[in-house]
């Protein structure tokens, strides 16, 4: 299964916007053209994802939703997951992920976590994989999702895929 673990992008500050809960904070400028950048990054580099996974916080969710309108082909199935939101344990990512039957997916979602789970999935569990905002790790694993079983292909900034 490859996995392309993305962070979603810049996103408006707690009380920019009158948005008060962390959940709500919708992208920035800025950030809705760093998702544009990842669509077309991506799709430079050849890649067709199967599925894309997004966590159900609205700053990744309208990173995912811009991956799709701005990725054909990139993408063209779309999912929410539970399982990507902050503080959810890596196992039961790994058996959501499990579940798709898919080999190729994207996921949407946040730190410290996708850098946990990254650093999981490549036998790293004690290292701490930072994901800058907009940031996309590819990780190859050799069967299914993980500990110790994938490779860290690269880690990128959006200037990267610029």
């Amino acid at each position: 299964m490859d996995l392309y673990l993305i962070r979603h992008a810049d996103a408006l500050d707690l009380g920019e916007r009158g948005v008060t809960a962390d959940e709500e904070r919708p992208l920035s400028k800025k950030g809705e053209k760093q998702a544009a950048q990842i669509a077309a990054g991506l799709q430079r580099r050849g890649v067709q994802l199967d599925l894309l996974l997004t966590s159900p916080l609205v700053r990744a969710r309208q990173t995912a939703d811009a991956l799709l309108r701005h990725g054909a082909p990139l993408v063209t199935d779309l999912q929410a997951c539970d399982e990507l939101a902050p503080g959810t344990k890596r196992k039961k990512l790994a058996r959501a992920l499990l579940a798709t039957g898919k080999n190729v997916v994207g996921l949407v979602g946040h730190q410290p976590d996708l850098g946990t789970f990254t650093a999981w999935l490549i036998g790293a569990a004690d290292v701490q994989l930072e994901f800058a905002k907009a940031g996309v790790a590819y990780v190859r694993c050799d069967e299914v999702p993980r500990k110790g079983g994938g490779t860290l292909v690269w880690l990128v900034t959006p200037e990267w895929l610029a």
